[in-house]
C-alpha cells in the first residue's frame, strides 16, 4: 500500500524527491509508532531456552535462531536474484529502469515486489531478534542504518560480503560499547566514510541515459 500510494505515482521524479518522501514517511512512521506501542520498550519469548557453553561464549538458543535464518535469507536471496525470472527482472530494474521497461518489465510490479521483500524480511528480523535486545518505536531506524553500513561494504550487491561486513559492524559496535561506549553509535556510522572513499576511487560511474 505505501508503495501504491506514496512512489508509484512519483516513480519517474528525480532522486531528491524521492528522497524527501522517503524522510517525509520515516518521519510519519515513527510518530504512528510512538502513538500506537507507546514509548516503552518491549520484549518477547525467545524461541529456546537452549543454551550451552563455547569456551568464554555463552551461546543462546535464539542466537542460533538468528545465525541459521539469516543464512537461510542469504541463500534464498542469492538463489532468487540469480535464479529466477522476477528476481533478474528486480535487477535489472533497479540498474536501469527504462532499460529495463523497454525489455517488457514493468517497473510498478518490480516496486510492489521489493516492498513486499523489505517488508517481509523487517517482519522476521523484528521477529527474530525482539527476545535478545528490548524493541522500541524507533528501533528499526539504528538497525536499518547499520544494516546499510554493512551493505555499503558489500556494495549493495553482494550478500556473502555484506553479511561479512554486518559482522564486522558487530564487531566493532561490541568493542566499542566496551572501550568507548558513549561514541559507539559515532564509530559504527564512520565507518562508512573510509568504504564510500575507497570505492568511489576504484569503481567506475557511468552516468544513465534517458
Amino acid at each position: 500500500m505505501m508503495y501504491r500510494l506514496m512512489y508509484q505515482p512519483i516513480a519517474s521524479a528525480p532522486v531528491l524527491i524521492l528522497l524527501i518522501v522517503s524522510v517525509a514517511l520515516h518521519i510519519a512512521m515513527v510518530g504512528l509508532g510512538l502513538l500506537f506501542f507507546g514509548a516503552e520498550g518491549h520484549r518477547t519469548p525467545a524461541f529456546s531456552e537452549l543454551s550451552f557453553d563455547l569456551g568464554p561464549l555463552m551461546v543462546t538458543g535464539q542466537t542460533i535462531w538468528v545465525l541459521v535464518v539469516s543464512v537461510l535469507l542469504i541463500v534464498a536471496l542469492y538463489q532468487f536474484f540469480e535464479r529466477t525470472l522476477y528476481g533478474k527482472a528486480l535487477r535489472a530494474t533497479a540498474i536501469n529502469r527504462v532499460g529495463a521497461q523497454l525489455m517488457g518489465i514493468s517497473p510498478a510490479l518490480a516496486g510492489k515486489l521489493t516492498f513486499f521483500l523489505a517488508a517481509f524480511i523487517g517482519a522476521l528480523s523484528g521477529v527474530l531478534i525482539a527476545p535478545i535486545t528490548t524493541i522500541y518505536y524507533d528501533t528499526g531506524f539504528l538497525i536499518g542504518l547499520k544494516g546499510f553500513v554493512a551493505a555499503i561494504i558489500g556494495g549493495l550487491a553482494s550478500y556473502p560480503i555484506a553479511a561479512l561486513g554486518a559482522i564486522a559492524v558487530g564487531l566493532l559496535e561490541a568493542f566499542a560499547s566496551f572501550w568507548a561506549s558513549a561514541y559507539k553509535e559515532v564509530i559504527v556510522f564512520t565507518l562508512i566514510i573510509p568504504v564510500l572513499l575507497w570505492r568511489s576511487l576504484t569503481s567506475h560511474h557511468v552516468e544513465e541515459e534517458e
